[in-house]
């Protein structure tokens, strides 16, 4: 059966994942244990180990989206508002030509009853 190994170049830095045959020999710049933890990987050879960073290291050097401060936001909010209020405009103006409309074929219906 097929292992998985973890390489790790010559400053014990992790290399890679490899695969050794079943039978074939261990290389000498690898091991079975799989690193945990937050990249990047140290090995520590006398404890079979892998050594990585802090989680708060790791948040520091792949820094996430950035959050939006209290002034994009408010304007993120501003346009939004805009943008639905343009909207319930156009719906008004729908409803007041229709209801124009409707009210000029009741006035017209009513002159054909007298």
């Amino acid at each position: 059966m097929d292992k998985l190994v973890y390489f790790y170049d010559e400053r014990l830095k992790f290399d890679h994942v490899g695969v050794i045959n079943d039978g074939e020999d261990m290389p000498k710049n690898a091991t079975t244990v799989a690193p945990e933890g937050y990249e990047p990987f140290s090995y520590n050879e006398p404890s079979d180990l892998w050594i990585g960073v802090s989680k708060e290291e790791w948040e520091t050097s792949h820094p996430s989206k950035q959050v939006p401060n209290e002034t994009e936001q408010l304007k993120l909010m501003i346009g939004n508002l805009v943008a639905e209020n343009a909207k319930k405009d156009q719906s008004i103006k729908q409803l007041q030509t229709m209801t124009g409309s409707l009210v000029a074929q009741i006035a017209e219906l009513n002159k054909g009853g007298n």
